[in-house]
């Protein structure tokens, strides 16, 4: 759990925001929002294994990584709600909004939290990620959550993610919430990525970067599914 937060605002351009209130987009994000809901109404029966996250996790499936979800989740009825560009605060107010609804998944895996990085704490993008997981075993309670530490960033902003890491690895209860953390796989340390993991833009991944995840990842993946 985590013990006292200094409260302080996150400032997007003149507008307020706070990670752990939900908080909606506009234009072609809600679009976005309504084709996750019209996914799991169409197949709510079939979804085993859930992805939740930002841009890093929609890429999964519509962009480098989509090979790789072929090869290895397609057929354990894995289903992707990465959304580009969402924070904290957006994906708590999609689990609000039924796209999570009357779905029995066996397992979520969670990457949330880069895009807050520019204009929040540390403490407080845990917050952020702490609310989305009491959220989550409020609405799927069944479904065991793999949360992943935010994945290594360039320059400045490794510090902080080695800081949200430390916070929310705390989350894991060996029970329902289950913490891994990558980043021995994507930075020889912190604040310097391995290169031919990202992107250009040192955010995204690349073929190589969702191999290496999926590879770290799968042992435990596969204890949560019960393989």
């Amino acid at each position: 759990m985590l013990l006292k937060l200094t409260i302080s605002l996150c400032l997007i351009g003149v507008s307020v925001s706070v990670p752990w209130e939900p908080e909606p987009k506009g234009g072609d994000w809600i679009k976005t929002h309504e084709r996750l809901l019209n996914q799991t109404l169409q197949h709510k029966n079939d979804i085993k294994l859930v992805f939740l996250g930002d841009s890093i996790t929609n890429r999964w499936v519509n962009g480098d990584g989509k090979a790789v979800w072929e090869k290895h989740y397609a057929a354990r009825h894995a289903y992707d709600y990465g959304v580009e560009g969402d924070r904290t605060e957006n994906v708590l107010w999609r689990i609000q909004n039924k796209e999570f609804d009357d779905i029995t998944p066996k397992a979520l895996v969670m990457l949330i939290g880069t895009n807050n990085l520019g204009d929040c704490t540390a403490p407080d993008i845990a917050h952020g990620i702490q609310e989305i997981i009491h959220q989550l075993e409020a609405k799927l309670p069944n479904t065991k959550l793999l949360l992943l530490g935010v994945l290594p960033r360039d320059g400045n902003f490794g510090l902080k993610v080695e800081e949200i890491n430390k916070i929310i690895a705390k989350f894991d209860d060996k029970k329902r919430v289950f913490f891994l953390d990558m980043s021995k796989e994507f930075e020889t340390e912190p604040g310097k990525e391995i290169p031919d993991r990202y992107s250009s833009d040192k955010v995204h991944l690349v073929l190589k970067g969702y191999e290496v995840w999926q590879q770290t990842m799968e042992p435990l993946l596969k204890t949560l599914l019960g393989e």
